[in-house]
């Protein structure tokens, strides 16, 4: 296979896919990767490693390769715009089986057991010294080993096989070691002997050694259905002991590739990510997460937990992967969680499943002993269940929190690990839970300034700031504001908004930097503008590209979020005769491109952008024009911005302009330019703004905007309303 060969990924911040990105990359691929969400630490990791983050799910150039997770559908639009292109789109098991046709792959395969058992493998060869290409479904736990790495020098890959999506059929390995066979993937497998058959049809595949436990149906279907030669491993006769599972495994694994691992001390072993991942522990407190998601791993993990800690207290929290999965398994799960002290739960993650009530969390609480089915509660808001936890715990007893299962549940984990280093303070928690989950360059920023970050220049300070320098790093903040309930408001460049003088009490976010402020000329004489990019800058961007119609974005001091959420104008125009869609982070994290026939915009005004943020919009002008005759047009409209604004600092226009006539009129006919409060002052050349000489304070403009309003009322009759923003506030108690 060509190492120049352009691959573009989907889906590619999925634990499968990662790996295979830093394979690629590694093995002299050029590698284009996208997904609506990417945490850190694995952006940072991938492009360290020299894969490229795309902002869009389309390739740079056209691709040699697509492949996709199987999170992402085949019937997805942007997939099925790649075949009409006559790119095949691969899955990513299909095409990690194309990739790894000439080497000799040792599969690790399993309903569960195989993340820790890969990875323990391939963290043993290295201590070994024997070189091996690798891909893991998991993160190393507090090591530098990277889940995906290829050798140039070794003809050996360990792969970690998914059964759940079929893929599984297209290998054929040289050596399979197979933990365990137990029902799992309903959505696919309709009955237990369904995957019974693929296990056995992969041991027919395998061309030289199976590995299996020394009892059970794997070593009975090694040595039935193949000829190939079989050795087996001893398992453990107590669940808890796993890790002793894992490590047979790994040494007959071991054996296999002609390496003695008996010396080798597992207890160096550090371990992967979300397997037993111990978030907080004092004396009375350990908060445990684990992926387990099906009863057999249940049942290992309260095991070893009570025999490690017998005299603590069990609680689970506990949410069910996939409706498939809960329904067929109820009893099964309720059996295996009988011997907890306290059960709790989060609503069924169903995946790409559609809603089955047969496989929610009621038909699970139902098999429960009644002991448990009495205290157990599904729990929808996390500070709602951190108090609830708070009143039952009691203060006499060690308990151990185990959050188990898959969806959103990680996210409590850490939720409760973060109150609990902050001793309740839900905004002190806001910090812990983002560590290191947002990248190094962000940052996050206790009690920052806001003044010198608006055009008015007049305010306190935010407890939290941070300018997030991707969409990774805005969702986690986004995440973790959503669930502390911590309150956030976005700015731009801080026009037309004005900062109260006790600051903002939560999160400020600012898109700024090169990420939100890219600007793109499409083919089809359009603008691809990222919401952080001045609105200057874009009507220079469009004058250059000779494309007409952005002229009067030359003197709105802001950046194009604003633009949208404000409708900002000018001149007799207003941002949304540019706009074709803008793409929108929602409440619930998901990303929706929206069309701007289809938007609630009205003056001043845009429901979407106030109810969404706005991360990029396509724009369009009216067509092409030669770029002199376009600078012209914007040297006259700045020459009279000039003369009919003030230079000084302001937040804008502070008035909408009523029915009845200009907001700068009636201040003007009121007698009322020149007035002062403190150091702000209604300025002479346009009396709808509100200048600041030097020293104002935010109450300096609240106070003279009262005055305003009240003399234009008592004088003309008219009832102004603001046109700036009071952050975090409403206007109408200030200004009463």
């Amino acid at each position: 296979m060509s190492r120049s060969k352009k691959v573009f990924l989907m889906g590619a911040s999925g634990m499968g896919m990662a790996p295979l990105a830093m394979y690629l990359s590694a093995s002299g691929f050029k590698v284009e990767a996208f997904d609506d969400f990417f945490r850190e630490p694995l952006r940072s990791n991938l492009e360290n490693s020299g894969v490229t983050i795309l902002n869009e799910p389309y390739p740079v150039e056209k691709p040699d390769y697509v492949v996709r997770s199987s999170a992402i559908a085949a019937s997805d639009p942007r997939l099925i715009s790649f075949q009409a292109n006559d790119i095949k789109v691969w899955q990513r098991g299909e095409f990690v089986a194309h990739l790894s046709r000439n080497k000799k792959v040792l599969a690790i395969v399993g309903s569960h057991g195989k993340t820790t058992t890969s990875g323990m493998l391939v963290w043993a060869l290295k201590k070994a010294g024997f070189d091996a290409s690798y891909m893991v479904g998991g993160c190393f736990r507090g090591t530098t080993f990277p889940p995906g790495y290829f050798s140039e020098s070794s003809p050996w890959l360990v792969l970690e096989l998914d059964e759940s999506d079929g893929t599984i059929d297209f290998h054929s390995p040289e050596v399979t070691v197979a933990l365990n066979c137990d029902w799992d993937h309903m959505d696919r497998y309709k009955k237990s002997g369904d995957l019974d058959q693929v296990f056995q049809h992969l041991f027919q595949r395998t061309k030289s050694v199976i590995i299996t436990p020394s009892s059970g149906k794997l070593q009975k279907w090694a040595r039935e259905k193949s000829d190939k030669t079989h050795s087996t491993f001893r398992v453990a006769s107590d669940p808890a002991d796993f890790m002793k599972n894992n490590q047979a495994a790994v040494r007959a694994a071991g054996k296999a590739l002609g390496i003695d691992l008996k010396s080798l001390r597992f207890k160096s072993f550090p371990g992967m990510e979300r397997r037993q991942s111990v978030l907080f522990e004092k004396a009375d407190l350990t908060i445990v997460e684990d992926y387990a998601h099906h009863p057999a791993e249940i049942r290992a993990f309260v095991s070893d937990r009570q025999r490690k800690f017998p005299d603590h207290w069990l609680r689970m929290i506990f949410q069910p992967h996939r409706y498939s999965r809960t329904k067929a398994l109820a009893k099964s799960f309720a059996e295996e969680m009988s011997n907890v002290d306290d059960l709790q739960f989060l609503p069924t993650y169903g995946a790409f499943e559609k809603y089955d009530p047969e496989g929610g969390v009621d038909a699970l609480i139902g098999n429960l002993p009644p002991r448990l089915r009495k205290s157990a509660n599904i729990h929808e808001d996390f500070l709602e269940f951190y108090q609830s936890i708070l009143n039952s715990r009691d203060s006499s007893r060690a308990e151990q929190l185990l959050f188990v299962g898959a969806g959103t549940i990680d996210r409590w984990a850490h939720g409760m690990a973060a109150m609990a280093k902050s001793e309740g303070d839900r905004l002190g928690a806001f910090q812990f839970y983002l560590q290191n989950r947002l990248s190094s360059s962000s940052g996050l920023v206790e009690n920052e300034s806001l003044g010198s970050r608006t055009t008015m220049g007049v305010g306190g300070d935010a407890r939290w700031y941070s300018e997030p320098q991707n969409l990774a790093d805005l969702r986690s903040l986004i995440e973790a504001s959503n669930l502390l309930s911590v309150p956030r408001v976005m700015i731009g460049r801080g026009s037309n908004l004005i900062v109260p003088d006790d600051g903002y009490d939560g999160l400020v976010i600012r898109l700024k930097g090169p990420f939100w402020s890219e600007i793109t000329l499409r083919n089809d004489d359009s603008l691809i503008v990222g919401a952080g990019a001045r609105l200057k800058e874009i009507c220079l961007q469009a004058c250059k590209t000779e494309m007409k119609g952005f002229e009067f974005l030359e003197g709105i001091p802001g950046t194009l979020g604003g633009a949208l959420r404000m409708n900002a104008g000018a001149m007799g125009w207003e941002i949304f005769d540019l706009v074709e869609w803008v793409s929108f982070l929602l409440p619930d994290g998901t990303i929706r491109e929206i069309p701007g026939s289809e938007m609630n915009v009205g003056y001043r005004h845009c429901k979407e952008a106030v109810d969404g943020i706005a991360l990029r919009a396509k724009l369009r002008g009216e067509g092409r024009s030669d770029h002199r005759e376009i600078r012209k047009a914007i040297d006259k409209l700045s020459r009279k911005r000039r003369d009919s604004q003030p230079r000084e600092a302001s937040a804008g226009c502070i008035f909408r302009n009523p029915e009845e006539a200009s907001a700068g009129w009636l201040i003007d006919q009121a007698g009322l330019k020149g007035e002062s409060v403190g150091g702000a002052r209604i300025s002479e050349v346009h009396g709808n703004f509100i200048v600041n000489e030097g020293g104002a304070t935010a109450e300096d403009v609240i106070s003279l905007m009262k005055k305003v309003k009240r003399r234009v009322r008592d004088h003309q009759g008219v009832e102004l309303e603001p046109e700036v923003g009071l952050l975090g506030k409403n206007w109408k108690e200030p200004l009463s």
